[in-house]
This record gives structure tokens, C-alpha cells and sequence, in this order.
């Protein structure tokens, strides 16, 4: 069965569930087919495709801390905070605006509370808030903790009033809403212009198949497919010999002084931590007693 990670550069106007039907036209109707999180159809960039077995890693993918590059104007404000939306507000531009953003870029970074935009998927009482506000019922969003890992405007001589910043991010984090705080922080409104998702993890946009490829079937997908020992590259990983893959297959505990550390990875080993067998992709904790602990373990002989 085929399995693995499709990088695709996702354009604006395309959702991210007709990337996923596409996918499934392309490979065939029998096999499994999900994605590492959604990427808005105004946005464009980095959608992580996961196929066979690769599709029990959804949660692990949207966990990884992404990169994003937005462009904004200042000077109005949106109902959706981005292009697609109506105006709600204007306001005066500050001549010195970029060294003001400059200014309350800080004020992003770690951990803060972030009001989600109203067109979005967070869940209001069991429902998306797009299906809420676009129903016109009034919309009661609450903030949530999100984390910023860093935020930085990038150098640029373009349009009036337009600027650029670069976003790393944990999940669940609006860049819509930042764009949208940094123009009421400035008083004078802001929504994006331009969005793209450049990075998820180590899963780069400059490897993702283009859409044209992915679509009109000139590619053939399988041989795009990114192995889950690539992924395992974004995690604290481990080797494993035969015996003790075997362990980790039967769901028991595997001691770390047997296992070959191969790499640091991305993030921390407190967050989890990877093993790779001959045939094995396996995923869990590592316990305080000098044991790693499976919770998630895919056959690679039977997915791949």
C-alpha cells in the first residue's frame, strides 16, 4: 500500500479539501488520504499531504511549528482580516509606521492570548465560526494561548503603506489576527494582502510538488512521496534493532540503552520522541525510568 508525505504548493482560491479529493482521484479510491492541517483558500504555500499510513500522523504534523511570510497594508481593516473581506475600518497611516511596527513586533513573541478571526475554524459551540458569522448569527469568540516563536518585518521598498513579516509559529496560531493587532496597535487598521505557508517542521515548501504538476497528472505522485523516516528527521529519534522493534510492535516499552540515538531533530524530547526500525515507524514518550514508551507505531513493510 502506498504511504508517505505529499508536499504540495497549495495556490489561493484552491481548499485544502479538493487538494485531498484530488489525491484521491490521483492514487486511487482505496487509499487513505489526509492532511498535516488546513491552509486557508486566500492563502497560499506549503499543504502537507499524508497518504496510507502516514495519515495516523496528522496530529504530530500540525504540531510542528510553521513558517509564514505575510504581506499587509496598512490603512483599513477587514472582516475577515485579509483581502477577501469587507471594509469595517479605516485610518490614517503614521509616517513613521515601519519604525512603529518595528516597535510592537515584540509584544508577539512567546506565549499570549490571541482573539481568532471571526472567519475561521475554530469551533463556537460545536460549530466552525465561519458557519456561524456567515450564517449571521452573532459570533461570541473567546481567546485563546497561542505560541510565537519569532516575528520579524522584513526589508522591502514596495508599495506605500505595505509591509512584510515573517512568522514562526506554534499551532493554532492566527496570522490573520496578528496582522489584524498590528494595525490596531498602530490605530490605522491592517489586513493581509498575501499569505504563504513556507515551512511545517523541516517539511519545506522549496520541495513541494506545484499544483499544476499535482492536478493535471503529468506527475506521478508516488514517486513524490516523502518516507516517514524523513519525518522522523522533525523528532528526538532512536534505531532499533529487530528485537527491539518487535517490543515496540507489541505495544511494549523499549529501554533506551538499547536503542542507537541517530539525531536531536527539531523539537524537544520532552514533547515525544521518534524510533525507526527495518519496518517500523514508531512515536511515544520517553519515561524519567530510561524507557521509550510507543503510542503510535506504523508497519512500513505493510504501508509503504
Amino acid at each position: 500500500m502506498t504511504s508517505g508525505f505529499l508536499l504540495l504548493n497549495k495556490p489561493t482560491g484552491v481548499r485544502s479539501t479538493v487538494c485531498v479529493a484530488i489525491a484521491k482521484r490521483r492514487l486511487n479510491r482505496g487509499c487513505k488520504i489526509g492532511h498535516g492541517g488546513t491552509l486557508d483558500s486566500t492563502a497560499q504555500g506549503l499543504l502537507v499531504l499524508l497518504v496510507g499510513g502516514a495519515t495516523r500522523t496528522s496530529d504530530l504534523v500540525m504540531s510542528l511549528p510553521k513558517l509564514y511570510e505575510a504581506t499587509f497594508v496598512l490603512g483599513e481593516e477587514r472582516s475577515t482580516d485579509d483581502y477577501s473581506g469587507e471594509p469595517v475600518f479605516k485610518g490614517d497611516v503614521p509616517d513613521d509606521a515601519r519604525a512603529r511596527i518595528e516597535a510592537v513586533l515584540p509584544s508577539f513573541f512567546g506565549v499570549r492570548l490571541q482573539l481568532p478571526p471571526g472567519i475561521s475554524a475554530v469551533r463556537v459551540g460545536g460549530r466552525r465560526a465561519h458557519a456561524v458569522a456567515r450564517s449571521g448569527e452573532e459570533l461570541s469568540l473567546r481567546s485563546r494561548p497561542v505560541f510565537v516563536r519569532s516575528i520579524a518585518l522584513l526589508p522591502g521598498e514596495g508599495m506605500r503603506n505595505v509591509f512584510t513579516v515573517r512568522v514562526l509559529c506554534g499551532k493554532g496560531t492566527y496570522i490573520r489576527s496578528i496582522v489584524r493587532d498590528i494595525g490596531r496597535a498602530l490605530g490605522c487598521g491592517a489586513y493581509i494582502l498575501e499569505l504563504v505557508r513556507k515551512k511545517s517542521g523541516t517539511l519545506s515548501l522549496e520541495h513541494a510538488l506545484s499544483f499544476e504538476e499535482f492536478q493535471n497528472g503529468n506527475a506521478d505522485l508516488r514517486s513524490h512521496l516523502l518516507p516517514l523516516a524523513r519525518f522522523a528527521e522533525n523528532f528526538f529519534c532512536y534505531e532499533a534493532d529487530e528485537e527491539n522493534a518487535s517490543r515496540l510492535r507489541d505495544g511494549l516499552v523499549a529501554p533506551l540503552a538499547s536503542l542507537r540515538f541517530a539525531h536531536e531533530g527539531l523539537l524537544s524530547p520532552c514533547r515525544g520522541a521518534a524510533v525507526l526500525g527495518k519496518s517500523l515507524f514508531s512515536y511515544g514518550r520517553l519515561l524519567r525510568e530510561g524507557f521509550f514508551k510507543p503510542k503510535i507505531n506504523i508497519d512500513l513493510e505493510e504501508t509503504e
